[in-house]
């Protein structure tokens, strides 16, 4: 065996192929490959190959990846194939990466990684036709583990098809075994009718809620798909969700997102004292769900001007989970609204000590203090803090504009908001940059930014009191 040259092994390292003594370690061919050639006979001829393509990489892709592509097919190796992919896709060329990734599953047929890859790959190439016996090829020979995934991700494959319909078709084509297989046809069912439903199928896509229910009546996917439908067949869908409903009562095993999002639309709806039956219906002995019902909770009440419900809710929740840092931070932000502003402060700062990487304990600080007026500077120092963590948060980036205007530097605090408002566009940025500009003089465009902050979210307390303040009526 040959000794490693230093720039051999950067060229492997580079490439993150494995190396015995200085050959790429191929793995077994699959049952039909072409024989390799020998690793020994290669390793010069490979290894300068590998690294020629590395210093091509940038100036000539396609040459880089014909030498990487190459060099996978007589390896077999797949971190190549790995690396043909990248290369072709830093290139932009999608179609190129996508032959790298059918030799890479001609040489290993059940390869996770190929599979996932080429997939992605036709979605993201719209060859819809293409998606359904790819999906089903993976199936396949994908473990009894993984395929309940794959399954409940075809309708994002297909979200993009610029045909309905062909989509439709495409599902059906992969998930045909999913369906007729116990573990997976729930999941199966409820992917179908999501698709579906996205080709505005809503007949059919109610039918498959049905099927689902009946194969698992605890399908959270199931019943999602059924809140989906509530907004064309209210009647039918309500049914479904029952039944779903009754079916995880009282189980602390059950996936609670469904029910969540029967509470949320219920609330919507009008029928605030129904949403919190559901909630008051879930199991809460897991932390997770605890916490995820008791911030929903919180969030119905708070949207219904019910604050000190949501307070007194989160309080129980924080009591029986006193090291959970959201349920502590939902209730600073409730407190904070309320007026109890030391509470809400000393919780802040308790989740900052807490978690100091986490930059939304900073930021909600700092926008209180500017909000009230007080402690400007450590009010702008917090706000930083939050910025170098996320310094591409839109509502972070609201808060330093906020703080800026409070300090009287007007003309950082426009470019802060606006930018803010490109990022998240969002009724309570709206308000703040709408002020700065009123305040600037610039009345007409201060009004075109209310009137979008009023379509995004016409009650929004900000922006609401905002206008009231400033006397604005004429949008």
């Amino acid at each position: 065996m040959m000794r490693c040259r230093p720039w051999l092994l950067v060229a492997l390292l580079a490439l993150g192929v494995s190396q015995g003594g200085c050959a790429a370690a191929p793995t077994q061919p699959s049952p039909g490959t072409p024989a390799q050639a020998s690793p020994a006979a290669m390793d010069a001829e490979l290894l300068y190959q590998l690294l020629l393509a590395e210093l091509q990489r940038r100036h000539d892709p396609g040459a880089a990846y014909s030498l990487v592509l190459d060099a996978a097919k007589r390896t077999q190796h797949p971190q190549l194939y790995r690396r043909a992919v990248d290369i072709a896709l830093s290139g932009r060329a999608p179609n190129a990466a996508l032959d790298a990734a059918r030799a890479w599953l001609q040489a290993h047929p059940a390869d996770d990684d190929a599979h996932r890859i080429r997939t992605q790959l036709l979605a993201g190439l719209q060859r819809t036709a293409e998606l359904g016996p790819a999906v089903r090829a993976w199936l396949r020979v994908a473990s009894p583990e993984r395929r309940r995934d794959i399954v409940a991700a075809v309708p994002a494959l297909l979200d993009r098809a610029a045909d309905a319909n062909a989509a439709v078709d495409a599902a059906r084509t992969a998930l045909q075994d999913a369906l007729r297989d116990a573990a997976t046809a729930a999941t199966a069912q409820a992917s179908l009718g999501a698709v579906l439903l996205q080709a505005g199928r809503h007949a059919e896509a109610l039918l498959a809620a049905d099927e689902a229910l009946r194969a698992d009546p605890t399908s959270a996917a199931a019943a999602l798909l059924a809140v989906e439908l509530a907004a064309h067949a209210p009647v039918q869908a309500a049914a479904l969700v029952q039944r779903h409903l009754e079916a995880t009562a009282a189980r602390p095993d059950a996936d609670p997102t469904a029910r969540l999002a029967w509470a949320q639309r219920l609330a919507r709806q009008g029928e605030l004292p129904a949403a919190l039956a559901v909630l008051d219906a879930t199991d809460v002995t897991q932390p997770d769900t605890l916490r995820r019902v008791a911030m929903l909770r919180a969030r119905l009440l708070r949207d219904a001007d019910q604050v000190a419900a949501a307070y007194d809710a989160l309080t129980a929740a924080a009591q029986r989970a006193p090291d959970d840092a959201d349920l502590g931070y939902e209730l600073a932000l409730t407190a904070e609204r309320l007026g109890r502003h030391d509470e809400a402060e000393r919780l802040l700062r308790a989740l900052i000590e807490r978690r100091p990487e986490d930059p939304h304990a900073y930021n909600a600080l700092g926008y209180s203090l500017a909000e009230r007026g007080i402690r400007l500077d450590e009010a702008k120092a917090l706000i930083l803090e939050a910025v170098r963590r996320a310094p591409n948060d839109g509502y972070i980036l609201d808060s330093l504009g906020w703080v800026e205007f409070r300090l009287g530097n007007t003309a950082e605090a426009r470019r802060w908001l606006t930018r803010a408002m490109e990022l998240k566009p969002d009724a309570e940025i709206a308000a703040h940059l709408g002020e700065v500009l009123w305040t600037l003089g610039e009345r007409d465009e201060a009004r075109r930014v209310w009137r979008q902050g009023l379509e995004l979210d016409a009650r929004n307390r900000a922006l609401v009191e905002t206008l009231r303040r400033l006397g604005v009526q004429d949008l």
